[in-house]
């Protein structure tokens, strides 16, 4: 949070909590509530995955183990 001086204090536990669990998440929504201004809950959380539109193998190649030649 930003003080008077707009000089930024130190996260509380709760925040840091917050921010690893969207960093965790990646990409998606979360809902959250707030009490005097601290994250209390996350309420839900839904993962989202983001489709690119690069051509993907549809079944991607094994790879074979070599064989040892002695």
């Amino acid at each position: 949070m930003a003080d008077e001086t707009g000089i930024v204090q130190g996260l509380t536990n709760r925040e840091k909590q917050l921010i690893l669990f969207m960093r965790e998440l990646g990409w998606g929504e979360v809902r959250v509530r707030v009490e005097n201004g601290q994250p209390v809950l996350i309420y839900e959380a839904i993962k989202t995955v983001k489709l690119e539109e690069q051509p993907v193998a549809l079944y991607p190649k094994k790879n074979k183990p070599k064989q040892v030649i002695r």
